[in-house]
């Protein structure tokens, strides 16, 4: 999956700067993610008075950075980005809170409207693979708390941007439509033991801001205007 995931990427990239004559970006972009979603139902432990019940995860920042490439077909376009993304929230026990964490590579698919200067709006998949192990805290019953869990998955991108110059604002919303098996844990709550749980929901969801820079512009002329931009003719 790791080879397939390489290639994949390194031609898309190569397909999208080989068709593009003019009309093309490139840029970096680094930005916070929030993310949420995950699920663990608990039991209850009447030693240390814990009730159980079904706890969410709680918005927490990581952050996310990488390279895009954008062709422009008049107020159409299509972007390809590579995203390296830290991923963590918390679990909040009464006790404790209970980190729950991992690292992806991503690569969206967007495909991109300009509706007027400066704003554009955007929608597409996104492949994304994890970056080691997802790893619960204070989670007993696996080595270092890795969890198992599905290393790929496909999400959903909808956004909207808007640039200025050479920089861009980028705001998006990324749903991930996979879920893996429910797991059992055992979670260490205090010196009087531990709470059987299940993990029902692995899967974060994340709402992203990030800011961009273009660093090559196809359409660049240093004689020309800047005030426009560089998106569209």
């Amino acid at each position: 999956m790791r080879k397939i995931f390489t290639l994949l990427s390194f031609l898309l990239f190569s397909v999208t700067t080989s068709l593009a004559q003019q009309d093309l970006i490139i840029g970096v972009k680094a930005g916070v993610n929030y993310v949420f979603g995950a699920e663990i139902e608990t039991q209850g432990v009447p030693v240390t008075g814990f009730n159980g019940g079904t706890l969410e995860s709680e918005f927490k920042e990581g952050f996310h950075g990488g390279i895009y490439g954008q062709k422009s077909f008049g107020k159409l376009f299509l972007r390809l980005e590579g995203l390296y993304n830290t991923a963590k929230s918390d679990f909040a026990f009464d006790k404790r809170f209970a980190s729950y964490s991992y690292d992806k590579i991503s690569v969206p698919i967007l495909l991109g409207y300009h509706i007027y200067e400066p704003f554009d709006v955007y929608v597409g998949p996104g492949l994304s693979m994890m970056v080691g192990d997802a790893v619960l805290e204070y989670e007993e019953s696996f080595p270092d708390g890795a969890i198992p869990t599905d290393k790929s998955y496909i999400s959903a991108n909808i956004g909207a941007k808007a640039h200025f110059g050479r920089f861009e604002v980028d705001l998006r919303y990324e749903h991930n439509f996979k879920s893996s098996e429910e797991t059992d844990v055992l979670l260490d709550y205090t010196s009087f033991g531990g709470i059987n749980s299940v993990f029902k929901n692995k899967r974060f969801n994340q709402l992203m801001l990030s800011v961009s820079f273009i660093i090559f512009d196809s359409n660049y002329r240093p004689q020309k205007s800047k005030s426009r931009g560089c998106y569209f003719n």
